[in-house]
């Protein structure tokens, strides 16, 4: 029983020592991200003369700015990624098609964004897509658990192979998107931690995109629940954990060079913040999505939402086991006093 207790310790704070260097990785990073973000001190002054004049009136700035001649430094294409596969799930009956509180997407980016090039990707293409270029990852394609997680491949993929912006079909250009294409690659902030992947952008070829096609076969685990399984093999969290294994391979130094020279380092990336993201008056409307979330995110999503019942939980399990093993204690010092007083 003592050498048990030992090893108990011994685990425990082997456990707590592990859990405080991860905190300490996650913090690091996240402190890099903001570091980060793009802000106005990014664009020319007088887009973003026209653009607080606008904001202050609550209003989008004028379609007829001259962005031709303002940014002149693109390095991701005009094109814009939308995906959408038709019987995405088998047990929905009859084939699906693009919701119509959403299917204004490419419209709304077609309108802000004219000279613009709009694929909106299907199944049949991502297969063909695959086969003509990428033959080796289809193993991986196929053996997916869940759709989702196909579409979530075919996203970086794409971006790698073609470059442009990518956008979940809940989400819609508001304005010209001209402004964000001077960066090598960006993803929006995602809260609390991290990114999110329902909106990126990158230039073709981009390093980072080739590293996540790379590791999508390594990352292809069952987590039991189908939310955590697509979380972490090819959602927001396989997203962000990528982004910080390039932080720490290269270092901020590497991906700081002073403010214009990390815009053209091609192996760095931005952060587009909340502000220009998720708000009222910015680059993209944000509708509610979602489309791979299951029943099991409801639970998931309460204690994320209610993050004291978690630790209520684990308060009261320590607690038992705590019981549990006191008890298991004391009947083995009773059999002991037992045999002694027997002999």
């Amino acid at each position: 029983m003592l050498r048990t207790g030992i090893v108990l310790r011994v685990l425990g704070l082997a456990g707590l020592l592990y859990a405080l260097i991860l905190a300490r990785r996650q913090y690091i990073f996240q402190h890099f991200l903001k570091q980060r973000f793009i802000t106005a001190n990014h664009f020319p002054a007088n887009y973003v003369k026209v653009l607080n004049e606008s904001v202050a009136k609550h209003e989008q700035p004028p379609l007829d700015f001259d962005y031709a001649s303002t940014f002149t430094d693109s390095k991701i294409p005009r094109t814009i990624h939308f995906v959408w596969f038709q019987n995405l799930y088998s047990t929905h009956d009859g084939g699906s098609q693009i919701p119509a509180a959403i299917s204004h997407a490419p419209e709304l980016c077609r309108k802000f964004n004219p000279d613009y090039e709009i694929n909106i990707w299907n199944a049949t293409g991502a297969r063909e897509f695959f086969e003509q270029n990428y033959s080796w990852f289809i193993p991986t394609y196929d053996n997916y658990r869940y759709p989702i997680q196909r579409i979530d491949a075919l996203k970086y993929f794409v971006l790698y192979h073609y470059g442009g912006v990518y956008m979940d079909l809940d989400i819609a250009c508001r304005r010209p998107l001209d402004p964000l294409l001077d960066f090598p690659a960006w993803f929006p902030e995602a809260s609390p931690l991290g990114v999110n992947n329902d909106l990126f952008a990158a230039a073709k070829g981009h390093p980072i995109l080739q590293r996540m096609t790379l590791e999508l076969a390594r990352h292809n685990k069952n987590w039991i629940f189908p939310y955590l399984t697509i979380f972490w093999s090819t959602g927001p969290q396989f997203s962000s954990d990528i982004l910080k294994e390039w932080f720490e391979h290269y270092g901020p130094a590497v991906l700081t060079q002073g403010n214009n020279g990390a815009k053209t380092d091609p192996a760095a990336f931005f952060i587009l913040p909340q502000i220009y993201y998720s708000e009222e008056f910015t680059f993209f409307g944000h509708s509610p999505g979602g489309t791979w979330h299951g029943g099991d995110v409801a639970v998931i999503l309460w204690f994320v939402a209610h993050p004291w019942a978690l630790l209520v939980i684990v308060a009261v399990a320590a607690a038992a086991a705590y019981k549990y093993r006191q008890r298991r204690r004391a009947m083995a010092w009773n059999k002991a006093e037992d045999r002694a007083n027997a002999v």
